[in-house]
């Protein structure tokens, strides 16, 4: 019930003060990450693909534990493992502390998702890529936060990732088939959720805050009508941080005042199904601090 009042108690900020303001995230060219400085617990290569259309090109970082046990090798062992979306933003958050912890468990083997560009984010790209097509046409659309970008490309991003991205990856080392992860945040949420619904390449998938309300709650609508397919075989852990409106305060643009309430629906209509649906809640956290917060608990604690 508190939950549900600070939830409402938002909003009603949100719509009554003028002093409240919407910020964007602050982007700055990122240092190297810990591909390139790199370290004793992971040895990473980079391969670039290429968008269908010639227009996006995503660089990817595969991170595989140097730790190997021979046993393991011999008898074909099967890896774990985590694809990372925004993996610029994801792999700037690594150290070698954090691959360090991995390796002394069963260390997966990181996949991170990014863009060909020294910025932790491509937003122009990541709102086709991630986002779900028009439900009356099917097709890609002006996306509605900011129309002078498009949206509505996640079909074809899936394939990217399932058809070149994938088998390139276990190319170099062999995956379980029942312990493959895929984690994203905010619009990366979307597309966790949209790849829930839609592909069975993985059995877990984490998405943090993910934009709910977005183009009038158009993922809320697709999973209202969409079957999912193998529902025994997934699992799903929604992650949401505890915001609250504060006068004064600057908010993501992403901000949802009912987010919590909107990720209970989520997760009752893929129960319902025989989907593993959890919710978990982080207190305090803004939309903005989810992203590290959530890839590094699901690396940490939740993902073993």
């Amino acid at each position: 019930m508190k939950k549900l009042f600070l939830s409402v108690l938002g909003a009603v900020l949100i719509s009554a003060s003028p002093n409240i303001t919407f910020a964007k995230p602050e982007i700055k060219p990122l240092a190297p990450n810990i591909a390139e400085t790199g370290s004793e617990y992971y040895r990473f290569s980079i391969k670039t693909f290429e968008s269908a259309d010639k227009k996006r090109k995503y660089r990817v970082w595969l991170g595989i534990p140097t730790q190997q046990d021979s046993l393991q090798q011999k008898e074909g062992y099967l890896y774990r493992s985590v694809f990372m979306l925004d993996g610029n933003a994801a792999m700037s958050h690594l150290d070698d502390q954090i691959l360090k912890k991995l390796s002394e468990r069963d260390a997966p083997v990181l996949v991170a998702i990014g863009y060909e560009t020294n910025l932790p984010f491509e937003t122009v790209s990541r709102a086709l890529d991630y986002t779900p097509a028009d439900l009356r046409t099917g097709l890609p659309a002006a996306d509605p936060r900011s129309p002078q970008r498009m949206s509505g490309g996640s079909s074809e991003f899936k394939k990217i990732i399932t058809e070149k991205i994938s088998p390139w990856v276990e190319q170099q080392i062999k995956l379980d088939s029942s312990r493959r992860a895929l984690w994203g945040h905010s619009y990366g949420g979307l597309f966790v959720l949209d790849s829930l619904l839609t592909t069975t390449y993985f059995s877990h998938y984490f998405a943090a805050s993910p934009s709910l309300s977005w183009a009038e709650q158009r993922m809320m609508q697709k999973i209202e009508t969409t079957a999912v397919a193998f529902p025994e075989k997934k699992q799903l852990l929604l992650m949401e941080g505890d915001i609250t409106a504060q006068v004064g305060t600057a908010l993501s643009s992403n901000f949802d005042a009912s987010g919590i309430n909107n990720n209970r629906k989520v997760l009752s209509k893929f129960k319902v199904q025989g989907v593993d649906a959890k919710f978990l809640i982080y207190p305090d956290l803004k939309h903005g601090e989810m992203f590290k917060a959530s890839l590094l608990d699901v690396l940490l604690n939740r993902w073993m």
